[in-house]
């Protein structure tokens, strides 16, 4: 698809829609605004994560998805990475040790383990995050360097945690299922008047599919809101998540024949290990400063702290060995520490200037990050005096665990720290909506002893047009950066990644509640890192992503919801790189095609309560586990999945049967192994609430 076609097929979207709802398009010389009530359930007609302020996603010039707390109990949604299979041209990838974290491919590009959280941004690579304190997570495509700072081309998610209301709430939920599942939530909350506090509280005991793995988790999430004064508010809130898993390992080897090994197949041992404790808080002061101004402190930390021994495939790629010969590691982080620290000052408020509306975000960010890390590759000797370094054992004949202690380790650590101003403002004037941003970064970065300095600036624009208050068609540019790390050869300092996006789009509202979206884009990261000596750097190259994209979400009548997604992205690969070899390969973890769908169905019988289906179909078209497409692809699936819900008032009980198909599936972790995710499973759910 070239380009020229590919802005021509949004144009014609525009022109197909726009006479079919022509006639109700009424003639307005002031600002369309879109009131009344509308059933939210499945698609929120707001977000926050693109423009930092509550904003109708009809009006903004993106693409935003968001996944709301009633969809994730529907699906019974625990991991973050379950999140890919509802939203459009996003997939998962694994986290090391198959931990639950927020790891994403967007639209051709990985988010690299950077998350954002209430809107702070926060570097957790692969920290395990559990959904018992979620309210919902916004999932916002494209460069989003404007708001939120150094990151990929990919998008920005942002995980929305629970927070104190002004009602109150005692929710308990059990469940419990295959593989020994058994979990239990707890949702607390009371209003009193100038103060409300919530809590939430997690435990989870749970057995796997895959020899040797168990693990617990425990979760407990308070908050407190006070509000001394009329216009002021003061937020604080707490996360500690302890998790354990037993059979700790980073997946399977980059093989052939590892795709007909049976879903318990591992390369772990039962000594093995991973123990993670993750801590934050977040303090935000919010005060009015008359008409629609409100100033905003915030300050957000978070630390994480791991401990790990395990087995691994080894971090080749593939070459043809065969599984049974591949070979194996042996390694520990006895550390494996992350520090995030976020520090937010920030104004809003809408002025006008003639007829023109102006919604402005204005602030400063100071965001500091910090990893240590120990890693060892061998674990000493046997009491028999032999001595195993990292890759003595192969697939075929496991080492049992060796008594001696660790030799062999190195120690290390990273870190980031940036300032950095922003402006971003939203211009209503008639049908039209103008977004236009820009923010300069300075940033420090420091990895293996080498420290890079980057002053950078990025920007963004988008118009948008409401052909009706139902109907509107719009186009977008944004901008991305990442540092680039390394010793420049011949002096200086290495140019950062550079990221840009174009995209034009269609968002139509049929009825109230049922949303719309078509969009297509053209992504484009320039400046990758390559080794230029035996010890230095230089960037040059280039890799793209294009595709289109479908959404349809919301309630589509009073007893059916519905949220259906495809993507097809045409071309993430590298265009130019200084090895012609690796020009042209598509970038690892991409599938061409994507589609998703679920819905629920109230089914109109006569019952003391309410009783409804829910069915839903995942399919992936195959794609490569590595950048270098050696031929060792991921291989396409179709995975289908059933539930039935009964409430009553105060009681809802769900069973949902997952991968009803026992389908295969394998996804890539980082590039160098591959995870495969659970096999036919069923779970039964209970929530009361008081």
């Amino acid at each position: 698809m070239t380009k020229g076609a590919f802005f021509l097929t949004g144009a014609a979207l525009a022109a197909i829609a726009t006479p079919a709802f022509a006639q109700q398009n009424d003639e307005r010389g002031d600002d369309i605004v879109v009131t009344g009530a509308r059933p939210a359930d499945y698609s929120p007609p707001t977000a926050t994560s693109a423009t930092k302020i509550e904003a109708p996603l009809i009006e903004t010039p993106a693409t935003i998805q968001v996944i709301d707390k009633t969809l994730i109990a529907d699906r019974y949604i625990l991991q973050p990475r379950e999140l890919a299979e509802t939203v459009a041209g996003v997939q998962s990838v694994a986290g090391y040790g198959n931990t639950p974290s927020q790891w994403y491919v967007i639209r051709g590009f990985s988010t690299a383990g950077v998350n954002y959280r209430d809107g702070y941004r926060v570097a957790e690579l692969y920290t395990p995050r559990d959904f018992a304190n979620v309210e919902r997570v916004e999932f916002v495509k494209g460069p989003q360097s404007v708001l939120y700072g150094q990151a990929q081309p990919a998008g920005a998610v942002n995980t929305v945690t629970k927070v104190p209301v002004a009602r109150s709430i005692t929710e308990i939920n059990l469940s419990g299922g295959a593989f020994d599942l058994l979990r239990g939530t707890a949702d607390i909350n009371r209003d009193f008047g100038a103060v409300a506090v919530r809590l939430n509280l997690l435990g989870q005991s749970a057995g796997s599919y895959v020899d040797f793995e168990s693990s617990n988790i425990f979760l407990v999430a308070p908050s407190i809101r006070v509000s001394p004064i009329k216009g002021v508010t003061l937020l604080y809130a707490a996360e500690y998540q302890r998790t354990k898993i037993r059979g700790f390992s980073n997946g399977l080897p980059f093989a052939r024949g590892v795709f007909d090994l049976p879903a318990s197949a591992t390369v772990s041992r039962p000594w093995a290990r991973l123990e993670n404790e993750t801590s934050s808080h977040r303090i935000e002061l919010t005060v009015a400063l008359g008409g629609d101004w409100k100033f905003r402190q915030g300050f957000y930390t978070s630390k994480t702290k791991r401990d790990y021994r395990g087995v691994s495939p080894a971090f080749n790629q593939f070459d043809g060995t065969p599984l049974a010969d591949y070979p194996v590691q042996y390694n520990a982080g006895p550390q494996d520490d992350q520090f995030n620290q976020v520090i937010q000052t920030e104004v809003t408020g809408t002025v006008r200037t003639g007829p023109l509306r102006h919604t402005l975000v204005g602030g400063y960010e100071h965001f500091v990050a910090r990893f240590d890390f120990g890693f060892y590759d061998q674990f000493g000797c046997d009491d028999a005096g032999n001595c195993f370094g990292g890759y003595t054992r192969s697939f075929s004949n496991p080492l049992p665990f060796p008594p001696g202690g660790f030799t062999g380790g190195s120690f290390d650590f990273s870190g980031a720290r940036t300032d950095a101003l922003y402006l971003n403002d939203q211009i209503a004037v008639g049908r039209l909506r103008v977004l236009a941003g820009v923010r300069q970064d300075w940033s420090t970065t420091i990895a293996s002893g080498e420290r890079a300095r980057a002053s950078v600036t990025t920007g963004r624009v988008g118009a948008l047009y409401l052909l009706t208050p139902s109907l509107s068609v719009y186009y977008s540019y944004g901008q991305s950066f990442v540092p680039n790390i390394g010793r420049r050869l011949g002096g200086g300092t290495l140019a950062p990644e550079r990221g840009e996006q174009h995209e034009i789009g269609l968002k139509w509202a049929p009825q109230p509640g049922l949303d719309v979206t078509l969009a297509g884009y053209d992504i484009t990261k320039r400046n990758i890192r390559y080794l230029a000596s035996a010890t230095e750097y230089l960037t040059f190259g280039a890799q793209n992503s294009r595709g289109i994209e479908a959404t349809v979400a919301g309630s589509v009548t009073k007893r059916f919801k519905l949220i259906a997604n495809y993507a097809y992205i045409d071309r993430a690969e590298t265009t130019e790189d200084v090895d012609p070899a690796v020009v042209g390969n598509r970038l690892y973890g991409v599938a061409r095609h994507n589609f998703n769908v679920w819905g629920r169905y109230d089914l109109p019988v006569k019952l003391p309560g309410n009783l409804a289906l829910g069915a839903g179909v995942v399919a992936v078209s195959d794609r490569p586990a590595d950048n270098r497409n050696s031929g060792f692809d991921l291989p396409g699936y179709a995975r289908a999945d059933l539930a039935i819900f009964y409430s009553l008032k105060g009681l809802d009980l769900a069973i949902n049967l997952r991968n009803l198909n026992d389908a295969a599936i394998f996804d890539t972790v980082d590039g160098f192994f591959v995870q495969r995710q659970a096999p036919r499973a069923v779970t039964a759910s209970v929530r009361v609430g008081f």
